[in-house]
């Protein structure tokens, strides 16, 4: 027994298979230290014993829990697997408590166990212990539900995930349809100011509709730190389960308050400036609120919407933030380490947070969820993303930091476009202490997106199985991989997915473990086929084309934009990143040159072309193939509609590049037939077209 058998014990993966198909280890320095972080929550102090003996008592720890604090029922096919002793032979009760409108209904039910064939024999302590099984129908009662057992003198709870096999609206269901992608930031106009909201969002539904398209997708819109701290990365969030005040439609409130909104200042050239643009609408929003409450009853109202949906605690936490100016874990220890959890306005003012910014950040969340489900209900949808985790200064890592593993970061290993690996900065959740807490936090935030969109896409859905760890101090390149239970996790989406009728995708682009994909396809989640990666090498031949199962587009908003895969700036981006050299840039190019040749001969030769530019008609002939194609979604970056050169992200960099700051150009006019540019016009049109005859 050795080190890496151990950290297999432990639900660590150190061995995985490179992008280049080759053995990769983590060093024994991050194995360990990634042991050392899930120490706390493996019950046994692995690393100060010698590996077998640490791996017996990890097992028999995991042996000691009879029932796991989780069990699932697909399609109402319950099955609780029993660890015993395999001389054990005895008569098990079990009660199932179903829960039918918050009420648990009990259900008793008596259970010879059978062995399990197929489990190997574990010898604990002198005696033989395996896995059995009872199994029952769960009748029409998807939910979440509490599971009783007992024999003799042992007993136990555990929790039932009772979820549908297959997600709303999974593939096949729901017919051919087409969208557009543009980040809400991007989305400036007159009335908003230097960056969009949610009334310049608005006005997008309003056009795609009009144009017969299905989806408005966008970045998450989620929680973040616009002042002392700025953080802006909406991949970064201050929050999974709140959302960026920065958002609101002003005018919206402003006119159902009577409150005078004052004019937006004129959006400086360039770049967003995030902290100018919370410096303008924070004042705003104060004023806002202070009206919102000044009536008793709309007080009352907000009051119990917030202790019902656990605002008080985040608008305590972010009003703390806001005085303190810096990260929580540079507040004071009594601030800090607080773990009494705030449901009132008072407990807020009595942990030390200014009544005011309570009210403010009460009143934002409350204003966000209308004005959000407000975009429900009409022809079009929002398409959502729900981000890996959180910032390390995140609302949910001060609250419950036994959930994270604050040691270590998520992100990704070495591949094609990253040899130096990506260090995200986000502290993974322990899959440990998330079981034995029955998932609520992912619940909730699943819950939290799916309230507001229509289609939830998971970002680095790869995560769910298995997540690539950097412990603090190591390099990119050495990272380990934390697994998790994601049957569990899948449960949970398709179940809330069923009740919420919204449909799920994942980011399944990287580095993808085999079974990864056959599993999402067997619980109907959406794969994404990504056109620029697909193009064909030499003229004559099409584009290798997206599966059925899939949402297709030309890029992501991590890849160049169509204009800047043309011209080649992603290959220069990267000599000046430091990440290829000029000769290996130079073969890049020549390589570009004959797919740039191959996607022109996919342009239309009808007069709608006539006068384009080679990049304007490649362009609406390679988004015309995605569309005739066979996904069932298509999505189109306004950006692509307007050539913008520049990606809203290059993964990798922080500081090196102007990343999630710029604006969409053209954005109100390019779904107008009458005011778009003429690729603009002409590349809707191809789609609605081709979407139609599919």
């Amino acid at each position: 027994m050795n080190l890496r058998a151990l950290a297999r014990a432990a639900g660590l993966d150190p061995d995985y298979t490179s992008w280049r198909q080759t053995p990769t280890s983590a060093s024994d320095a991050s194995v360990r230290a990634a042991l050392a972080a899930l120490t706390p929550d493996l019950g046994v102090e692995v690393l100060g014993m010698d590996p077998e003996a640490a791996i017996r008592a990890l097992e028999g720890v995991q042996w000691s829990e009879c029932v796991p604090p989780v069990v699932r029922a697909w399609d109402g096919e319950l099955d609780v697997p029993f660890r015993v002793r395999a001389d054990v032979d005895g008569v098990w009760e079990i009660s199932v408590k179903t829960k039918k409108n918050d009420v648990f209904v009990s259900s008793g039910t008596l259970f010879k166990l059978e062995a399990d064939s197929h489990a190997y024999p574990v010898a604990l302590g002198g005696n033989v212990h395996c896995i059995r099984h009872a199994k029952l129908t769960l009748e029409g009662a998807l939910g979440y539900h509490e599971l009783e057992w007992s024999c003799g003198d042992q007993r136990g709870t555990a929790m039932i995930i009772a979820a549908p096999t297959r997600a709303w609206g999974s593939p096949g269901n729901l017919g051919k349809r087409w969208g557009v992608f543009a980040p809400v930031y991007g989305l400036a106009s007159q009335e908003s100011g230097g960056a969009g909201d949610l009334g310049t969002l608005r006005e997008l539904f309003g056009a795609v509709a009009r144009r017969g398209g299905a989806y408005v997708a966008t970045l998450p819109l989620l929680a973040a730190f616009l002042s002392e701290p700025c953080a802006f990365s909406p991949y970064s969030p201050a929050s999974r389960l709140f959302w960026n005040e920065l958002y609101l439609d002003l005018h919206q409130f402003g006119q159902a308050l009577g409150v005078a909104i004052p004019q937006a200042p004129q959006p400086a050239p360039g770049y967003i400036d995030f902290k100018a643009q919370y410096a303008w609408r924070r004042p705003v929003i104060d004023r806002l609120a202070r009206e919102f409450f000044r009536e008793p009853s709309r007080a009352a109202g907000g009051a119990d919407w917030a202790t019902q949906h656990g605002v008080f605690d985040y608008a305590a936490f972010r009003a703390i933030g806001e005085v303190q100016k810096k990260g929580w874990s540079q507040w004071p220890a009594a601030l800090r380490d607080g773990t009494t959890r705030v449901r009132t306005r008072d407990e807020a003012i009595a942990l030390g947070a200014e009544p005011d910014r309570v009210d403010t950040h009460v009143f934002s969340q409350w204003a966000m969820q209308h004005q959000l489900q407000g975009l429900q209900g009409g022809p079009v949808s929002l398409y959502l993303d729900l981000p890996v985790g959180v910032s390390m200064d995140a609302y949910e890592v001060w609250r419950w930091r036994r959930l994270f593993l604050t040691s270590l970061a998520a992100g990704a290993p070495p591949d094609g476009l990253f040899l130096g690996g990506q260090n995200w900065g986000l502290p993974p959740m322990s899959p440990i202490a998330l079981r034995r807490g029955r998932y609520k936090y992912f619940i909730d935030c699943v819950r939290h997106h799916m309230r507001v969109a229509g289609m939830l896409r998971i970002d680095h859905v790869m995560g769910m199985f298995r997540l690539y760890c950097v412990p603090e101090g190591r390099p990119a390149t050495d990272g380990v991989y934390l697994r998790y239970p994601a049957e569990d996790l899948l449960a949970i989406i398709t179940l809330e997915s069923r009740r919420a009728n919204c449909a799920v995708a994942g980011e399944d682009l990287g580095t993808v473990p085999p079974h990864v994909r056959p599993t999402m396809e067997r619980h109907g989640l959406y794969r994404l086929h990504v056109g620029q990666w697909s193009f064909p090498s030499r003229a004559g031949k099409p584009s290798e084309e997206a599966p059925a199962g899939a949402i297709a587009s030309l890029n992501t908003h991590d890849t160049a934009t169509f204009a800047g895969w043309w011209s080649g700036s992603d290959i220069t981006d990267k000599v000046d990143l430091g990440l290829v050299d000029e000769a290996e840039a130079k073969r890049e190019r020549i390589e570009r040159a004959g797919v740039k040749e191959a996607v022109l001969a996919l342009a239309p030769s009808s007069s709608t072309a006539d006068g384009l530019l080679d990049v304007e008609r490649a362009m609406i002939g390679a988004t015309t193939e995605l569309a005739a194609g066979q996904a069932e979604v298509v999505l189109v970056a306004l950006d692509d509609l307007a050539l913008e050169p520049v990606p809203h992200n290059v993964p990798g960099t922080t500081h090196e590049r102007p990343n999630w700051q710029r604006r969409v150009i053209g954005w109100a006019d390019a779904l107008d037939d009458k005011r778009a540019t003429p690729v603009a016009s002409a590349t809707i049109a191809a789609v609605v077209e081709a979407r139609r005859t599919r």
